[in-house]
């Protein structure tokens, strides 16, 4: 088909626009509450952040808890979940199944005990409001995060504390 009469075909200049905007300028953090610092906060009212913390809460979920009398299995799931959350995050992993098991056995869910009620006393209501527990969770010594859930079973069981609530 030949070019229609009416339709120029000869443009001048480029058919698309052009940008007239300059140069971006460097972004820097200064508006309120923005991490200006190397890193993200840590400790004391920061808490222990670390990725995936609430897949613990699904890995203890399965888990067989030995409880107090009047204590509620969300209180426990939730106690435990942050303890272990607590304990990955020191070397900056998610939870793992090793980490229930010290968190189980930090808070003496896999026996029964004398301390069973003075524990769900610190930890209930823990499951729908989590600042109860992170009194217990700073009464946890340093070199008990460090700890495999066999060598804190034999600290339990020759009569050392593994928390202080």
């Amino acid at each position: 088909m030949a070019q229609q009469p009416n339709i120029d075909l000869r443009t001048s200049g480029s058919q698309w626009p052009v940008s007239r905007t300059g140069p971006e300028r460097p972004w820097t953090p200064n508006r309120p509450g923005e991490l200006t610092g190397t890193g993200m906060p840590w400790g004391g009212a920061f808490g222990m952040p670390g990725p995936d913390a609430g897949y613990a809460l699904k890995l203890v979920a399965p888990r067989e808890l030995v409880l107090a009398e009047h204590e509620h299995r969300a209180d426990a799931n939730a106690a435990v979940a942050a303890v272990a959350a607590a304990r990955s995050s020191l070397v900056g992993r998610g939870p793992t199944k090793g980490d229930i098991d010290a968190a189980i056995v930090i808070l003496g869910y896999d026996t029964e005990s004398e301390f069973g009620p003075i524990r769900a006393a610190a930890i209930g209501g823990s499951a729908h409001h989590p600042n109860r527990i992170r009194g217990v969770i700073a009464g946890i010594p340093a070199d008990v995060y460090d700890a495999t859930a066999d060598e804190l079973r034999e600290r339990a069981a020759s009569g050392e504390s593994l928390i202080e609530i």
